[in-house]
């Protein structure tokens, strides 16, 4: 007979995973979006004088969150905070896996009355396999072999949308969708549809996935109980409400055409990578669905099979409708983000599946305690040795010099333009274990370089390509901005008549140049060099 894990040992555990999955440093990849908004209101640095903190934001709850965090504990608490984060999604899939509804388990299929993993010993052979397909020195390693992240795509969606990431940001809070399903598997019907009106409380891409799971949990609980499927749909709909008004009210489609061509830049402009089925769809996003489908069919007894089907079949169904119209407004719903969750939940019920297969002896225990104590210490080794989230090293002491002359009214002009996203196809691997694409010589465009100037120095830029305003209006001034910098760094004469003016009209008080392509002008003054980069301060 075997008992329950004690919390202690589970609260271990779900640390241990946290750290084998490891975690970025602040100021990395989507974070420079994300954490803008809650940054500036909570005072740091200069940003409030920043253009976009001042546009609308598109996850305020998250954003008061940031705030709140800052000025009680400082940048640390964002860290920490994403570490219970990892550790509430190991505790949310073990939950998925091994608790009992009515004592019989939800998950490993009821024909073979197998139990579930509950036991310490099971416990730590599914913490073994399912923090392996989490784990950075695994992903690590698989760049190093192959060169491809391999097995990020056991824990991502397809079209690169995921649940975890590297770090603290709004898709993070996925968790909580897991959590529901979790929770839904275990009986608690009613409960399962506040973390899932949560979710797209948190991040509005979390709406559809929310919306359908909660329809799978509506249908699967009528027929046994029309009040409780009641219950559900009102409790979902009460928690995500304050959002659904907070998105009417703050981002109502413009007239004109200025919502069409808003929602056209974002999704063929900005992101083709996420909200282009053409784009991304290739035979490792068919294996993903494949995954998918597999995870459903081994539970396709139980209670949970019907809300991760009506998931899989709505984000489908919609998917064919998005590539039918091309419709760029039903892109940008993203009706495959629940393959983010999805994935994610087939990779536990499979791993579930797995262990209940191994034979409950201390052996297996035993190694499975050693495999899961490697993924921990290569964890801790990634992060100690800085295997992963690498950025170019070369622009460190340009923003020390930044962060440490900043005053307010600064308005730096940084390197941007319009890179070529939508050329190639195939779903994006995940870059944060490679190594970062360095700049080419002569090249006035760095996309990547440079996307954590705000965050890292606390002072306002004019623009750059990474981060994006959601507001019709605020795209297509955004848009125009891009332009206007990457016209400004094409030609090489900066002392052309009209810009000195063009750049003071727009309140720009430095301007920052790669060394091999210098900003030489009368109207600027050289302030700071490096080996690969130069300040200019517009007299």
């Amino acid at each position: 007979m075997s008992f329950p894990p004690r919390p202690a040992l589970l609260v271990l555990i779900s640390a241990g995973f946290a750290l084998a999955h490891t975690q970025a440093p602040l100021f990395y990849s989507n974070q420079n979006q994300y954490l803008l908004h809650g940054l500036a209101a909570a005072g740091y640095g200069h940003l409030d004088g920043d253009w976009l903190a001042t546009t609308k934001d598109p996850t305020p709850v998250f954003s008061a969150g940031v705030a709140l965090a800052y000025r009680t504990a400082g940048l640390w608490a964002l860290q920490a905070g994403y570490f219970v984060l990892l550790m509430g999604y190991f505790l949310a899939a073990w939950w998925l896996v091994s608790g009992r509804a009515g004592g019989v388990s939800p998950l490993i299929a009821e024909d073979q009355g197998a139990r579930a993993p509950r036991s310490p010993g099971r416990l730590l052979a599914f913490a073994a396999i399912f923090t392996a397909a989490h784990a950075g020195i695994l992903r690590w390693l698989s760049v190093q072999l192959v060169g491809v992240d391999y097995p990020w795509f056991f824990q991502a969606g397809v079209a690169n949308q995921y649940a975890l990431g590297p770090g603290l940001q709004p898709s993070a809070f996925g968790l909580l969708l897991v959590a529901s399903l979790a929770a839904f598997a275990n009986g608690r019907a009613v409960l399962a549809a506040a973390p899932a009106g949560a979710a797209g409380l948190i991040h509005a891409t979390y709406l559809l996935p929310a919306g359908l799971l909660t329809v799978g949990y509506v249908a699967a609980t009528y027929p046994r109980c029309r009040r409780r499927a009641a219950g559900v749909g009102l409790v979902a709909l009460a928690v995500v409400l304050p959002g659904l008004v907070y998105a009417a009210v703050t981002f109502p489609p413009s007239v004109g055409g200025e919502f069409a061509e808003s929602r056209r830049v974002l999704a063929t402009v900005r992101i083709p990578h996420h909200a282009t089925p053409a784009r991304w769809f290739d035979a490792i996003a068919a294996l993903q669905c494949g995954w998918v489908v597999l995870g459903i069919l081994t539970v396709r007894r139980s209670r949970l099979s019907v809300p991760l089907a009506v998931g899989a079949a709505g984000g489908a169904i919609l998917t064919l409708v998005q590539v039918a119209t091309g419709d760029h407004a039903l892109a940008l719903l993203f009706p495959w983000r629940v393959s983010a969750v999805l994935v994610s939940v087939a990779t536990a019920i499979l791993t579930a599946k797995l262990v209940a297969c191994l034979p409950a002896t201390r052996s297996v225990g035993g190694a499975s305690a050693v495999v899961f104590g490697g993924l921990v210490a290569g964890g801790v080794a990634v992060m100690a040795l800085g295997l992963g989230y690498r950025v170019h090293e070369e622009e460190r002491p340009v923003l020390e010099w930044v962060r440490e002359n900043a005053g307010p009214g600064d308005l730096y002009l940084i390197p941007t333009g319009i890179p070529d996203v939508g050329a190639g196809r195939g779903s994006p691997p995940s870059t944060s274990f490679t190594p970062p694409p360095r700049p080419k010589p002569g090249a006035t465009l760095i996309p990547v370089d440079l996307q954590r100037f705000r965050l890292a120095t606390g002072v306002p830029i004019f623009i750059d390509f990474k981060s994006v305003p959601y507001g019709d209006a605020e795209v297509l001034e955004w848009l125009r901005r891009v332009r206007q910098v990457e016209g400004w760094y094409a030609d090489p004469d900066w002392d052309r008549p009209g810009l000195g003016n063009e750049l003071r009209d727009a309140g720009i008080t430095h301007v920052l140049a790669t060394r091999d392509r210098p900003a030489r002008a009368g109207f600027l003054e050289e302030v700071y060099a490096d080996g690969t980069y130069t300040v200019y301060r517009v007299r």
